[in-house]
């Protein structure tokens, strides 16, 4: 985990370690969200997660750090100022985290009608 607050902080601007407690906080939130994604189709063995996620956890803590203060908020302005924020919903990673859930190991290649 130290890799992963190392490489927000230094994409966010932070060089002390007076926000290591938040970040921290934010990285298990992170997790833990990206854990129950995967566990959602009963594959309740997955406590950890899966190697070569690392991004997915620092793009998620990113958009969650930004939006301290403005939750709740999908945009704001100011005088010429305006900011806008997205949803933070794990579907845009979908095509990534889909291959360590239960049910996408069972599904075959090829065509599907519906």
């Amino acid at each position: 985990m130290a890799d992963v607050l190392s490489s927000i902080k230094l994409r966010v601007g932070i060089s002390d370690t007076v926000q290591d407690g938040l970040l921290n906080d934010l990285i298990t939130d992170a997790q833990d969200r990206i854990v129950s994604y995967i566990n959602q189709d009963g594959n309740a063995g997955l406590v950890a997660l899966p190697s070569g996620t690392d991004w997915i956890v620092k793009d998620i803590v990113i958009k969650m750090y930004n939006r301290i203060g403005d939750e709740g908020k999908t945009s704001s302005g100011e005088s010429d100022i305006s900011n806008s924020w997205e949803s933070i919903d794990l579907s845009e990673y979908a095509n990534s985290l889909d291959q360590y859930r239960k049910s996408s190991l069972r599904r075959r290649s090829g065509m599907r009608f519906v």
